[in-house]
């Protein structure tokens, strides 16, 4: 299984790629979102991970391309800081399936995106 992960933290980037790398997942990251856009198009990942802000196109614009440009049903997990309840409603209904906000637990993570698989693979 094949998961993108678009983190603008390098250190946060580094430990969620090596954590679902010892989970056995071919992982792919990046820090902006238009990076995140062209890598989707590229490696057409099972799952994509994305924080909401990052340099020069954001989760959002990450998840109307996934969405709205590709049409595709791609699970999308938002990684936020963010606790302001209008960006969480607007992500979950921009399309993405689920929001986790930070800090969070690296095996909560892993469950969720494992279910998210598990029900949409």
């Amino acid at each position: 299984m094949k998961i993108l992960i678009a983190e603008d933290e390098a250190l946060l980037l580094k430990l969620l790629v090596d954590k679902f790398k010892r989970e056995n997942y071919e992982v792919t990251g990046c820090q902006n979102g238009l990076e995140a856009i062209d890598l989707f198009d590229q490696i057409q990942p099972d799952i994509v991970i994305t924080d909401l802000q990052m340099p020069f196109s954001g989760g959002y614009e990450l998840i109307f391309h996934i969405r709205k440009t590709r049409s595709a049903h791609t699970p999308i997990i938002v990684l936020s800081s963010t606790n302001v309840e209008d960006k969480i409603v607007s992500s979950l209904e921009l399309g993405a399936n689920d929001f986790v906000e930070k800090p969070f637990r690296f095996n909560e993570l892993i469950i969720r995106v494992k279910r998210l698989l598990e029900t949409t693979v």
